[in-house]
């Protein structure tokens, strides 16, 4: 918030607040006072904003039964009074700084508005505390109701207008209603305990909905722990069927989103050689993000001094982490957690997910996230590991194209589209050195290697969009052209001859002395044939290519594509 927005904040309650309390009290002057009653709902009420508890991911105070019973009692002047004592260790808790002071006068004079609005729908409806229990119930549940629908429509209005826009109505605010409504009826008992039995009333009720609501945020707490343990046990079986790294990524993120409520999720990945961490994956506000953000350092901000403790962190509240935090961030985060990805015992990634309320995340959620953790760092090597294999399996060694066993897999299901109508014609360019056996006896077999994989290189570059490239074995390679005719693949080949008849080849001279470094030409001869216009079948598909190179371009005088012709 502006410098600006703070002042006019602090003014807006320095004129405010003495106005309210006068209306107020001319509204309700103050009755004769038992003190011990007085004193007894301040603790009352001071005890139940101090200790607010959580059902999923909700925040609940329940304390505006507590203002009933102090409102039928004593009156308005007196609630309202209340309610700003209870203001006080509510923010304490919440460890209010000279930053964030704002929230003082901003919730002090929220309190206050609401209070009187409240009280003024108590006044038009008409009810007194004597007209017996049926009308004072409908008076109060009208009290209570304002009181609640006012802080939401403030509330939203004010996020509205320093830029945070949250859904007018979600998840939290419906609980934020239940709990309210529900907690009114103990609010009238109270007040009739207070009429008859004084102060003792806040022991006989008070006592034994505190101890009440204790259990239940232990029992919550509990149900949550167990939720979420079993919820990552099912994540990490599910991780582990996973093996592709882009999988397990978009499974993990997916996932985590429904334990706990994330707006933003950042995976780093460690470079120990760079000593740099590099985003793996970056989703903000649910959607996929790029990953072109400026790599981290070891121990610089709040990821970095984690990939450096090896130690998760936790943060309920912006003033808590932002002068740890360097870098990019967004600025309407609130909660941040943030945890090392280890496996044995090293830290070879980082989680670090946030939301834009504060107190997101339980303490609970650390552990949840370590042993979630554990289960991405094992699939994530599991499917590196699975795409290393796979990779090695497909790939010529040598060149790094398409080893041959890959390339007739993919022809076979290139040719199943074809003869299902998906493509229009199906074309492959069969390609041999010329004369390469010379070069081996000359140069060397290492030098002919160092050939064959410039060569790839360079088929790559010329052809790499267009076709799948293999390595057919030797000094031969092949290029399969999905939807391409007959006639294109021959432009391709001719395009492919002369790239190579221009190029000039650098090896190393092994048979040599000095086993210098020298440059060569070399020349390829092309066949090129294409289906359905020259067959239906796949094996002649290639036999029709390789007859077109030995008979058409080979035989008459090499360096030449020639085309398959019946």
């Amino acid at each position: 918030m502006s410098t600006t927005a703070k002042w006019v904040l602090w003014i807006t309650w320095l004129i405010t607040f003495p106005a309210g309390l006068y209306m107020a009290f001319q509204l309700t002057p103050l009755p004769a006072l038992d003190w011990r009653i007085v004193v007894s709902l301040i603790l009352l009420a001071v005890i139940s904003g101090y200790f607010p508890f959580k059902v999923d991911h909700s925040t609940i105070f329940i304390i505006h039964w507590i203002n009933l019973a102090a409102f039928l009692t004593y009156g308005l002047f007196y609630e309202l009074i209340l309610m700003q004592i209870v203001l006080i260790p509510v923010l304490i808790k919440s460890r209010i700084t000279l930053k964030t002071a704002y929230r003082y006068p901003l919730n002090s004079t929220m309190f206050m508005l609401i209070s009187l609005l409240a009280g003024l729908v108590y006044r038009f409806t008409g009810v007194t505390t004597e007209d017996g229990f049926w009308p004072l119930m409908f008076a109060a549940g009208a009290y209570i109701f304002i009181h609640i629908f006012a802080n939401h429509i403030y509330l939203y209005t004010f996020n509205r207008l320093i830029g945070n826009k949250y859904p007018f109505f979600s998840g939290d605010i419906r609980m934020d209603y239940i709990s309210t409504m529900l907690s009114m009826p103990f609010g009238l008992a109270l007040y009739y305990l207070l009429a008859n039995i004084g102060s003792a009333a806040t022991i006989l009720l008070g006592v034994p909905f505190l101890a009440m609501t204790i259990i239940l945020r232990l029992y919550n707490t509990s149900e949550r722990v167990n939720n979420d343990l079993a919820k990552s046990a099912k994540i990490g079986h599910q991780l582990a069927e996973r093996l592709n790294v882009t999988e397990v990524l978009d499974l993990f993120t997916s996932k985590l989103g429904e334990l706990m409520p994330t707006d933003y999720t950042y995976i780093l990945d460690v470079n120990t050689k760079e000593e740099n961490m590099t985003l793996l994956r970056r989703i903000e506000n649910g959607q996929v993000e790029s990953n072109n953000l400026s790599p981290i350092r070891k121990g610089e901000g709040i990821s970095g001094k984690v990939w450096e403790t090896g130690e998760a962190k936790l943060y309920n509240k912006k003033t808590e982490w932002l002068e740890e935090m360097e870098g990019y961030i967004p600025s309407d985060i609130e909660s941040i957690i943030c945890v090392p990805i280890q496996r044995n015992k090293k830290t070879v990634a980082v989680l670090l997910a946030a939301s834009k309320k504060k107190n997101a995340f339980g303490t609970h959620l650390i552990a949840i996230l370590e042993i979630l953790c554990s289960y991405l760092a094992i699939a994530m090597q599991n499917a590196r590991n699975y795409q290393r294999n796979v990779k090695r399996s497909e790939r010529c060694a040598l060149t790094g194209l398409y080893n041959f066993r890959y390339f007739s897999e993919q022809l076979e299901k290139e040719f199943s589209s074809l003869e299902k109508g998906h493509l229009n014609a199906l074309s492959l360019i069969l390609l041999d050195i010329d004369h390469f056996k010379r070069v081996n006896d000359t140069y060397g077999h290492e030098s002919g290697n160092d050939l064959l994989k410039e060569l790839a290189g360079l088929l790559i570059e010329t052809a790499g969009r267009d076709a799948l490239i293999a390595r057919y074995g030797g000094e031969e390679f092949v290029l399969l052209l999905s939807d391409k005719t007959k006639a294109q693949a021959e432009q391709l080949g001719e395009k492919i001859r002369l790239a190579v008849e221009s190029h000039l080849f650098e090896i190393q001279h092994d048979l040599s002395t000095s086993r210098e470094i020298i440059h060569v030409n070399l020349t390829v001869s092309i066949g090129v044939a294409s289906s359905p216009e020259d067959t239906d079948s796949s094996k002649n598909l290639l036999r029709n290519a390789d007859r077109a190179l030995y008979i058409g371009a080979k035989q008459k005088g090499r360096n030449k594509v020639a085309v398959y012709s019946k």
